[in-house]
């Protein structure tokens, strides 16, 4: 296959999985075929090396139980579906930007944030919330999923969909 063959998108996720191979980041679950984009999660025993690679310098608060590390990537002009989780929290850091954010206790009291290279946010458990990609490049964001009952973990499943572009 030539490279002039090859999807950008395909070279975008290449990149991110070697990435974090040379960051010594044991994968544990991918998907490159969400219509938005695509996401890498780590093992939990991988911590370190997550916040050595991504989150130099910035204070992550203290554990609460487990965490598991993660990396969306989102296409130009795509974004997630508005959602919420039962089962965890979460932090953001954005690794390429700008994202669009737009979060909020409820559908009547939405805010939009525009976050840049750097920028973290913290969302709460049951917080609703959207990642969207800017118009011209990929946005890439690493996350840290802060599961709320160590007893049941939180997973892909604890997803509420409140609006989806993609009608899933």
């Amino acid at each position: 296959m030539k490279i002039s063959e090859i999807r950008h998108s395909d070279l975008v996720f290449r990149r991110i999985q070697a990435e974090a191979e040379g960051f010594g980041l044991e994968v544990v679950d991918q998907d490159f075929e969400r219509p938005w984009g695509g996401f890498l999660r780590f093992s939990e025993d991988c911590l370190p090396a997550f916040f050595d690679a991504y989150w130099q310098g910035v204070d992550t608060g203290k554990a609460h139980g487990r965490r598991d590390p993660k990396v969306l990537l989102v296409a130009p002009a795509q974004r997630l579906s508005l959602q919420l989780h039962h089962r965890r929290s979460e932090l953001w850091r954005v690794l390429d930007g700008p994202v669009l954010v737009i979060h909020g206790p409820d559908q009547k009291n939405l805010q939009e944030d525009v976050l840049f290279t750097g920028d973290v946010i913290h969302l709460d458990c049951g917080e609703m919330h959207r990642l969207g990609g800017n118009l011209t490049s990929w946005g890439r964001v690493a996350e840290i999923w802060e599961h709320v009952d160590p007893a049941n973990p939180s997973d892909e499943s604890d997803i509420v969909r409140v609006q989806d572009d993609y009608s899933r």
